[in-house]
């Protein structure tokens, strides 16, 4: 369940946060969700690759779709692909990494910084 949340906090984090601040926000919010909600290193990645990387492929299909793709065509012609749909798909994986790492780097604080209560011999 841990990782639904953080799936649906990171995307309205990745959706909001960039009218407001500047792109690479995202990693920073998404380390203060790491660090708040725990969760092993992969399921943190995991969960913010498809949080951040879903809304930022959406982003820049709806931006596309608006423009009629003028922008999307000038920029393809800089690089060696000849579809706009690679350079969404670009988009979409760059904001899923920034966003995963993020995640990573908050869990790997909350571990170093927030240790593990030993189990009693007793407890259950």
């Amino acid at each position: 369940m841990k990782i639904l949340l953080r799936i649906i906090l990171i995307g309205l984090v990745a959706y909001f946060v960039p009218y407001v601040l500047p792109w690479w926000t995202l990693a920073f919010f998404a380390m203060i969700i790491g660090f708040v909600i725990s969760g092993h290193a992969l399921n943190s990645f995991i969960s913010g690759f498809l949080g951040g990387g879903a809304v930022w492929l959406v982003l820049a299909w709806m931006i596309d779709n608006e423009t009629q793709s003028v922008l999307s065509n000038r920029i393809v012609q800089l690089f060696p692909v000849n579809e706009v749909i690679y350079l969404i798909i670009a988009t979409g994986l760059i904001g899923g990494l920034i966003s995963g790492f993020g995640m990573v780097t908050g869990t790997s604080f909350r571990q170093i910084f927030i240790k593990k209560k030993s189990r009693s011999l007793y407890s259950s």
